[in-house]
């Protein structure tokens, strides 16, 4: 071949070389930055002296591969291609391709194969050749494996020759991931906690979940996540925990591992602690006063205090202080203790306090009676006033009547009091509460008058009274052992007769309403009627409960 002839093939290549530059400025055909890798091989007489840029690519990587050929023997031959072989996943870059340094015609004969074409005479002075070629790395490499690269001449004289495992192997990385970790709740002994891992879109695989370095267990991604059931033991309660959660990678992707959390497992919950610090106040009381308990126990527990036979109950505030009352119902030492409760049980019994209880007395006797008016005619109304023992019983008796009232909180009580038959009228009131009566107050007395001549008087026993409830009629003023014939409206209720007093009673059970009562009587001789209006209320009217007073009106007759 002509000098003449390389020359042309030299210019030719020389253009190809400057389209090569166009094209890869115009598709943007880059390096990442990488390790390259070498190797040296003898092939037949060759040695092929191989520099790949990046020996660890990652896909869509361009990687370039360089051969500096040295021709060994003897008489150099004439090189009609150029030939690097490569694993079917690395794409050629079309124009990429350069015989020392100058771009040439390229074929690809197969998925493995990139022939660079031409006619080069090499000489004993000039036994060296290289060429460039480029690739990008495809995403269906097989990744971390050692994918084998080889070269090949072809010459002239059968000085040719192809080896396809040259090296230097490449290995295509497997694409990064990034890995993240949730728990919840926060670790606790014997609960179950989530632990939950986010991987990067696309992973599949299992994931390990480790605690202070050691394997809890693994779980299967699935869009995305992975979770695992994690109960620390009992005897883990207050010690540190470090988990992680490292997805093992697929075939494409790698591993990564996400940052730890870290914290101290916290104890299971259980039931509270015995209340402390029981009080009571006062320490000394009256049988029916009350009792305030107080004490301490775990917040928010609910605290049910026992004394005796009677319990209240509490709840613990934010400082864990609790109080309830207690009413004492019995003289002697009353045992005080507490129990709290929270979600879990019930603690033990506090220690016991103890409350004096001493006994209730009798009232005293009833003071200042005062009679309200203190001179009547019979057959009026007198209001007995006075004072005794708040909330005691008081019973007033005038002679045969009485009237019961109960003493209000500032002790005053009062009732009314018929009375029947003139003279002189001693009144008297006992007061009573659950332990027993007191003695009779002072007595104080009432004058009682005759009614006028010739006249007599319908009065009632209770005054106000109640439908079901009895009630006594008493006809005052009619003549010593004469008949009376008392009736309700036609209804004849009874026949008497009036005693040595002209005094004469029977009995009625009224029902609700309004009634007329009329009583037939003789009166110095002469026969009259009396009458009075009486208005019963119902059986459960409370305003009439506990009236035991006696009411007279004088009649008309």
């Amino acid at each position: 071949m002509s000098r003449n002839n390389n020359l042309r093939r030299l210019a030719a290549g020389a253009g190809t070389a400057v389209m090569a530059v166009g094209f890869a400025a115009a598709f943007g055909v880059t390096e990442a930055a990488a390790a390259p890798v070498s190797q040296s091989t003898n092939s037949g007489q060759w040695t092929f002296n191989r520099t790949i840029s990046n020996g660890t690519p990652a896909p869509g990587e361009t990687i370039t591969v360089t051969n500096n050929i040295r021709w060994n023997g003897g008489l150099a031959p004439t090189i009609s291609a150029l030939k690097d072989i490569h694993p079917a996943c690395l794409a050629y870059v079309p124009n990429s391709s350069r015989v020392n340094g100058n771009g040439v015609g390229t074929t690809t004969p197969d998925a493995t194969t990139v022939s660079m074409n031409g006619s080069w005479i090499r000489s004993a002075v000039d036994r060296n050749i290289s060429y460039t070629v480029q690739y990008t790395v495809g995403a269906d490499c097989a990744r971390d494996t050692a994918l084998t690269t080889g070269a090949g001449v072809n010459a002239n004289q059968g000085l040719g020759s192809t080896n396809n495992n040259t090296g230097p192997n490449v290995s295509v990385t497997k694409d990064a991931t990034q890995t993240t970790l949730a728990i919840g709740p926060a670790p606790q002994a014997t609960k179950v906690s989530t632990l939950t891992a986010t991987v990067t879109t696309g992973a599949t695989g299992a994931v390990e979940f480790s605690n202070n370095g050691t394997v809890l267990g693994t779980a299967t991604v699935a869009n995305n996540t992975a979770a695992y059931s994690w109960t620390p033991a009992a005897g883990e309660a207050g010690q540190p925990f470090s988990i992680t959660a490292k997805y093992l990678g697929d075939a494409t992707r790698a591993a990564s591992t996400s940052a730890a959390h870290t914290g101290t497992v916290t104890a299971a919950p259980t039931a509270p602690a015995a209340p402390a610090g029981l009080t009571a106040n006062p320490a000394t009381v009256t049988a029916g006063d009350i009792v305030t308990i107080s004490g301490t126990a775990e917040i928010a527990s609910s605290v049910t205090v026992t004394a005796g036979d009677k319990t209240c109950t509490a709840t613990a505030d934010q400082a864990g202080v609790f109080s309830c009352d207690i009413t004492t119902t019995a003289a002697g030492t009353l045992t005080v203790t507490a129990v709290a409760t929270n979600g879990i049980g019930a603690s033990p019994a506090s220690a016991p306090i103890t409350v004096t209880v001493a006994a209730r007395p009798a009232p005293d006797a009833p003071t200042g009676l005062t009679a309200n008016p203190a001179t009547v005619t019979a057959g009026d109304i007198v209001t007995v006033s006075g004072t005794a023992e708040a909330g005691s019983s008081v019973t007033v008796t005038a002679g045969d009547k009485t009237c019961t009232a109960t003493a209000d909180q500032a002790g005053v009580f009062s009732c009314d009091i018929s009375a029947t038959a003139a003279g002189t009228l001693t009144i008297t009131a006992v007061a009573t509460n659950s332990v027993g009566a007191s003695p009779a107050s002072a007595p104080i007395t009432v004058t009682v008058t005759a009614p006028p001549a010739g006249t007599a008087v319908i009065a009632l026993t209770p005054i106000s009274p109640r439908a079901g409830t009895s009630v006594i009629i008493s006809v005052i003023g009619a003549d010593a052992n004469s008949p009376v014939v008392v009736k309700n409206g036609a209804d004849t209720l009874c026949t008497a007769t009036a005693n040595a007093g002209g005094t004469a009673t029977c009995t009625w059970t009224p029902t609700e309403g309004t009634h007329t009562l009329t009583a037939e009587v003789t009166v110095d001789g002469t026969a009259s009627t009396v009458t009075k209006t009486v208005t019963v209320s119902a059986a459960t009217d409370p305003g009439n409960e506990g009236n035991g007073s006696l009411a007279g009106l004088f009649g008309s007759s």
